[in-house]
């Protein structure tokens, strides 16, 4: 990841060394909230001296505040407009108070980048829309975007790629690098948001010659699903298709049918499959596998023989670990060493209009 230095050096001077700096710029950019455990994974070090200065001077600033959860661990904020100015991303909303599924989120997406350091990354709007006008010379139209509309004026605007979800690119040096997309799942209970997200990308996707996307998540509870939800919605084909696919859509039919419970992961693939598998061919091996006249090795399914028709890669990887300071005792251990001072900002909340 390259940093501009001067934008550093602006960090500096507000008192923080130059790894502190380095950072808080990462942390401002892409979250807005870290852990002390997150510190400790930049920095390479362990609890201590260290990592309590740090957040000692960040609080007594005023640059951030935090809460504490139940696990004894605290979810830092960085909220000053200082911070943001001081790196050029004054028009941030991660300085503003949120609601915990979006702070959940900015928090897997840290975890990810601090794992990906050695990557570079599309930062912000400003950045990410001009890359893909000039490179692949696609029009705004294509982008994902979303309207605003003011309620003092019914002035309306576009803004593009919300999500701010990172994005960072493969082969820098070739005249046209690979773009890779990441979808950050803190936790959902269902892929209904990712499908929404693929269907917002979509257009720019299938106008990319190569492309690469990463699903993340804390667990790989959907990562079937999510394989199947990317290539029925952005390749514009069947789910890949096997004979043990089909034979597992059969049992979970079955089991669905019969009334038995089915687990929520199940049943997402269980609908994906139910619009795979369609046809008189496939019903009719179904009831002669459920009347037992057709064994599990008979099953068979012909496919369609289309050919992938978008060059993309699709991977899904776990991460999120510093989510366990939501829910795991002991989690954020060491952050307490030392009594830290709040500079008078009320650990508990984010101003609602951050402060200079």
């Amino acid at each position: 990841m390259t940093i501009d230095a001067k934008r550093l050096s602006t960090l500096v001077q507000l008192g923080y060394t130059p790894e502190e700096a380095r950072f808080l710029y990462i942390v401002a950019t892409h979250s807005g909230y870290f852990t002390h455990r997150q510190f400790l994974a930049f920095s390479g070090t362990k609890p201590g001296k260290h990592s309590q200065k740090f957040l000692e001077r960040l609080l007594t600033a005023e640059h951030a505040t935090y809460r504490t959860h139940p696990s004894g661990g605290r979810v830092y904020h960085i909220f000053s407009r200082r911070i943001y100015k001081a790196i050029g991303r004054d028009d941030l909303r991660t300085r503003r108070k949120h609601q915990l599924e979006y702070i959940k989120t900015r928090m897997v997406a840290l975890d990810f980048v601090l794992s990906h350091l050695d990557c570079e990354y599309l930062e912000t709007e400003a950045e990410k829309v001009p890359f893909f006008e000039s490179r692949f010379n696609l029009s705004r139209a294509l982008l994902p975007s979303r309207t605003y509309t003011s309620k003092l004026s019914q002035n309306s605007s576009v803004r593009y790629f919300v999500d701010r979800f990172p994005i960072f690119l493969r082969n820098t040096s070739a005249s046209t690098p690979t773009p890779t997309f990441t979808y950050m799942d803190a936790g959902a209970a269902t892929t209904q948001g990712f499908q929404t997200h693929l269907q917002a990308y979509r257009k720019l996707l299938r106008c990319l010659p190569h492309f690469e996307f990463i699903y993340v998540a804390p667990t790989d509870r959907f990562f079937a699903a999510t394989a199947s939800e990317f290539s029925r919605i952005v390749l514009g084909q069947p789910n890949p298709v096997s004979n043990d696919r089909l034979l597992r859509y059969f049992r979970l039919r079955k089991t669905w049918e019969a009334g038995d419970r089915v687990p929520a992961a199940d049943v997402v693939f269980l609908n994906a499959a139910k619009r795979d598998f369609k046809g008189e061919e496939v019903e009719s091996q179904y009831r002669r596998w459920v009347e037992g006249r057709m064994q599990d090795s008979d099953v068979f399914h012909r496919g369609t023989g289309e050919e992938q028709q978008v060059r993309a890669i699709f991977q899904a990887r776990k991460c999120g670990a510093s989510l366990s300071v939501f829910h795991r005792p002991g989690a954020e251990q060491g952050e307490s060493v030392a009594e830290i001072r709040s500079g008078g900002v009320s650990p508990g909340f984010s101003p609602a209009e951050p402060r200079e």
